[in-house]
């Protein structure tokens, strides 16, 4: 990156941190977990006018064009103060298959703005998990089937589904009270929801068919993955700050926990596996927005993934263990940071699933050689 470039992403993190630590850091987190809102309005409109939402979508597009690294920098301070906010999923799914596949439509504009909250539904439960298959199908203007695990789903807000259709996959939109729509939303360990969606003859609008669906699929599922990643980073940093700042003051034998050499070196250990962590997923996103196929792009996003899950579990569990009794407490934010960290490495695959598709990816490239 140049100078300037390196400029821009500062100021820019200086910016949404500011914005962030203004409404209220890791404790807002916890007190949308307890009023069980899901996220903010407010805080979302604000990060819309600050142009969180666009950073990535091209200029031409209505965005800012500033590349996935930017939209890295972004993720990295939601991670650090566990904003409740969909960021990721909107910024890379719902907004990247739009400006995508359907540019023109109204519906980008106004997710940029904040005015809506767009929820990509795509996978599929199968027998033993996520199925390969999509089965969910799209005929005669009508969506039979259903979807889950959809992450970042309004009350009012459409949602686009991806289904098979006649020309193969395609993108359709579902108004939030179309017929034969129905939702259940399961909570997880950190207090955001997950939703599974049923569709019974529900109507539902087409936006793009064929195989640039499924090539634009791929990559928003490789940017929401390499941002994920990212927002990973972010808690991992905030999680051996706490950490540090209470070895510091915690007292044993009269003396801080962080004067004895033994702790010192797990919170060595602990820095060492932020800045690799730190370092490829930075590499990897800027590698991607100069990747030659869908392939590379998603060799990308599983090595940032698979390095950031086992950062961020590693570094909680040791922010635990070294808080001792108090870290497992709902009033310690160290136990958030946890929770938040067990539900990213799940979405999109765990750091075991992301290093098997990465040598599979190499693999392939090196046979096609």
């Amino acid at each position: 990156m140049t100078t300037e470039q390196d400029e821009d992403l500062r100021l820019l993190r200086d910016s949404v941190s500011k914005l962030l630590d203004r409404a209220g850091g890791v404790g807002r987190a916890r007190r949308v977990r307890d009023d069980g809102a899901g996220w903010d309005a407010t805080v979302w409109g604000e990060l819309a006018d600050a142009g969180v939402l666009g950073v990535a979508t091209p200029e031409e597009a209505g965005g800012l064009g500033m590349g996935l690294p930017a939209a890295g920098v972004i993720a990295e301070e939601i991670g650090r103060v566990i904003a409740p906010e969909p960021v990721v999923p909107c910024v890379a799914l719902g907004i990247g298959l739009l400006h995508r596949l359907c540019p023109d439509d109204p519906a980008l504009e106004n997710a940029i703005a904040g005015q809506a909250v767009l929820a990509v539904a795509w996978q599929e439960r199968g027998p033993s998990g996520v199925s390969d298959a999509v089965d969910c199908e799209f005929s005669g203007g009508t969506l039979t089937g259903s979807k889950d695990w959809v992450m970042g789903l309004g009350d009012d807000a459409p949602v686009l589904v991806i289904a098979k259709s006649s020309d193969g996959l395609a993108l359709v939109r579902v108004a939030a009270d179309a017929k034969g729509l129905t939702k259940k939303a399961a909570r997880q360990s950190d207090g955001s929801s997950l939703a599974a969606l049923n569709f019974s003859a529900t109507p539902a609008e087409v936006l793009a068919e064929g195989a640039a669906v499924s090539t634009a699929l791929a990559d928003a599922i490789a940017d929401a993955t390499a941002l994920t990643a990212a927002e990973l980073v972010g808690l991992s940093s905030a999680s051996l700050t706490l950490t540090l700042e209470y070895i510091k003051t915690r007292e044993q034998f009269d003396k801080p926990i962080g004067s004895f050499q033994v702790i010192q070196h797990r919170a060595v250990d602990m820095q060492l596996m932020l800045e690799i962590a730190e370092a490829g997923v930075r590499e990897s996103l800027a590698a991607m927005e100069n990747a030659p196929n869908p392939q590379a792009r998603a060799r990308q996003a599983s090595r940032a993934k698979a390095r950031a899950a086992t950062a961020a579990q590693n570094i909680t569990r040791e922010a635990i263990q070294l808080h001792g009794a108090v870290g497992y407490t709902d009033e310690f934010d160290v136990g958030l940071l946890l929770n938040r960290a067990l539900v990213l490495s799940a979405w999109l695959g765990d750091a075991a699933y992301h290093r098997r598709r990465w040598l599979e990816a190499r693999e392939a490239e090196e046979a096609a050689q």
